[in-house]
């Protein structure tokens, strides 16, 4: 499985990208503007995009990665999320006052774009992986996702979350996980700001990582806001956690 980190930013700056993860040339997870660092060739691989949440962050180029490939598409891209997240995207974005309905064009015979809803313990078979969305608690909507390749290798990702019992759950039902990727938006003296706006700290993580039963191999780190970055990342490594933690950068590449 290759996994590219397209954008991991909690925000914007010089050489920061919001949340897009491609995975294996032809999926998505979120469409962020990291989705711009694509050629046009690269964008025109992409079949089917999975949606964590609707915030702004997480969708942002999806519009524009439609309104790219307009013409040269011959067959619509999927995308893939809880139901409650389509309706939002339909009544916000593609709404023909925000951004043109792709769902009805060129006509809604032959549109772009197509709309599938998933729900949680629901998994699709595409590409040759498995995706499953995830149980997440954030201030909307929201999933993460696991991804499971014929390898049998799997790699989570939370989306956006805070920790609470029915999350650390669900990740105890996947078994052995070989990459987990957490979102970390806040250090620890903004935890309140972080649990009302439904992230984690460094403080909740641990916790987190700590309901598991079996721990995953690789921790990779996301979305933190690049004015806090290095005071997050020093109270993660604080921690000394048990496994392998990866912080992560935008246009870095792996294999699993």
């Amino acid at each position: 499985m290759k996994i590219e980190v397209l954008g991991c930013s909690g925000g914007m700056g010089q050489g920061e990208f919001t949340t897009c993860l491609r995975i294996n040339d032809q999926l998505l997870i979120d469409a962020g503007s990291g989705l711009g660092n694509l050629t046009q060739q690269q964008m025109l691989a992409i079949k089917s995009v999975f949606i964590t949440h609707a915030h702004l962050d997480h969708i942002c180029f999806l519009p524009m990665l439609l309104d790219n490939l307009f013409e040269q598409l011959s067959m619509p891209i999927e995308v893939f999320a809880l139901p409650e997240v389509l309706q939002a995207l339909k009544t916000h974005v593609f709404n023909w006052h925000i951004w043109p309905d792709f769902t009805q064009l060129p006509s809604s015979e032959s549109a772009v774009l197509n709309f599938n809803p998933i729900q949680q313990g629901e998994s699709k078979t595409l590409h040759d992986l498995q995706i499953a969305p995830i149980k997440a608690q954030h201030v909307v909507p929201a999933c993460g996702y696991s991804v499971i390749d014929g390898q049998g290798r799997v790699f989570c990702f939370s989306g956006d979350t805070l920790f609470d019992e029915k999350v650390s759950y669900a990740y105890n039902q996947i078994g052995p996980i070989q990459v987990l990727m957490l979102e970390c938006a806040f250090p620890n003296r903004l935890e309140e700001i972080a649990r009302k706006s439904h992230h984690l700290t460094p403080k909740s993580l641990s916790i987190f990582i700590a309901s598991l039963n079996l721990l995953p191999e690789e921790l990779w780190i996301t979305h933190l806001k690049p004015s806090l970055h290095d005071e997050i990342v020093d109270e993660l490594q604080q921690l000394n956690l048990p496994l392998k933690l990866v912080f992560l950068k935008s246009g870095q590449t792996f294999f699993l």
